[in-house]
């Protein structure tokens, strides 16, 4: 009568209590089982816990060192003011936005009078080649004549030089001609590089003068970042040295292209370059980059991403043997920016869990369905 299921004890006939439906498991995991789906009957009865859908990423070797924030803005390589290289009266502009190729037509100037300056050269030059023939012909006989003792020296001399007279001018008229053309073809002013109009500095019915700046023009293909860094953290930067750079919510890295070996004498700043890929930021975005700020240490680092702290302690999961997750507590000795250094337990290569770890249990099954490059570790 004191059993649930009635039984007793064959030998001794003291009533069984059956475990069937006793509870004797951890209220934690059975709440944990509850939150999965999965009854305590079930896990009475032995159930496995499926393989995780995981995200992974390379432990690295790296040299981290503590950084300082710097503040930098991204520019453009090319950002230039074009002018007009004739006068005229300006008939056309691109509009404010508008993507153009090196080369494109980005605004134009009437060509009338030029036109007209080109006709005139022409004609020029076809009247000064009428006068070298006939000079040249000129001194062909006075040569024959003087060959035979029929023309004096000084005659001679005399048709020599309007020969070369008659060369000179043409010679002028030509490149004036030369240049009418030019003019012409300048009257349709072109981008010097690929980018964006951002301005127009005229508007069309204006007469515009030689020099006189017409459309401002970004190169939005070419750009970098630049910022200011204290001499005293100069010796720190290295070319090829890849640093965290932030604006707001956006975390990205980028590699250090160039220190200029200069300094400014009044405020004791060199300038940094970093490389950029097109399309990662916008001309003008402001942004704070961390510069290392002392000798950097040699260690394996995960990315900040696979840190796991529980109840005090700092872990990280990492693939085990058949794809099962394996708990390593490490032991933190350094942070810099998306990566944390590790003393131990990790090793340059390992494969570590960065997303899906939240909710995993020791030896628990995994299932890789992303690994993700250094990179791509940053936050977008």
């Amino acid at each position: 009568a004191g059993t649930r299921n009635g039984s007793r004890d064959r030998v001794t006939g003291a009533a069984v209590t059956s475990s069937k439906h006793e509870y004797p498991m951890h209220a934690g995991l059975l709440a944990l089982l509850a939150l999965c789906g999965v009854s305590p009957a079930l896990a009475q009865e032995g159930f496995a816990f499926p393989p995780a859908r995981v995200a992974v990423a390379a432990a690295e070797s790296r040299d981290m060192a503590p950084t300082v924030d710097v503040s930098g803005t991204v520019v453009s390589l090319n950002d230039s003011r074009i002018a007009s290289e004739v006068e005229g009266v300006l008939t056309w502009l691109a509009d404010v936005g508008d993507a153009v190729d090196q080369g494109d037509v980005i605004a134009r100037i009437d060509p009338r009078l030029i036109r007209i300056a080109v006709t005139r050269a022409e004609a020029n030059v076809a009247r000064l080649s009428s006068d070298y023939r006939y000079r040249q012909r000129q001194l062909e006989r006075t040569e024959e004549l003087a060959a035979k003792n029929s023309a004096s020296k000084t005659l001679l001399d005399e048709a020599l030089a309007q020969r070369d007279q008659a060369q000179h001018l043409l010679d002028d008229a030509r490149a004036a001609l030369e240049q009418a053309r030019g003019d012409l073809e300048r009257c349709e002013i072109r981008a010097a590089f690929a980018g964006h109009v951002v301005q127009r500095l005229a508007s069309a019915g204006e007469f515009i003068n030689v020099g006189e700046d017409v459309v401002r023009l970004v190169d939005t293909h070419r750009i970098e970042i630049s910022l200011p860094a204290s001499i005293a953290l100069s010796r720190f930067i290295k070319p090829g040295m890849v640093v965290r750079v932030r604006n707001g919510d956006t975390e990205r890295e980028h590699a250090v292209r160039t220190v200029v070996p200069v300094g400014d004498a009044v405020s004791r700043m060199v300038e940094v370059r970093l490389e950029v890929t097109e399309g990662e930021w916008l001309v003008g975005t402001p942004v704070q980059v961390s510069l290392p700020s002392d000798t950097p240490i040699s260690t394996v680092a995960v990315p900040r991403d696979a840190l796991v702290e529980r109840a005090g302690q700092a872990f990280v999961y990492k693939v085990g043997e058949n794809n099962t997750a394996e708990q390593v507590t490490v032991d933190i000795n350094a942070i810099v920016g998306l990566w944390v250094g590790v003393a131990d337990g990790i090793s340059a290569g390992e494969q570590v869990i960065v997303r899906g770890a939240e909710r995993l249990q020791p030896g628990q099954a995994v299932e890789i369905i992303d690994t993700i490059g250094a990179r791509q570790t940053t936050h977008q």
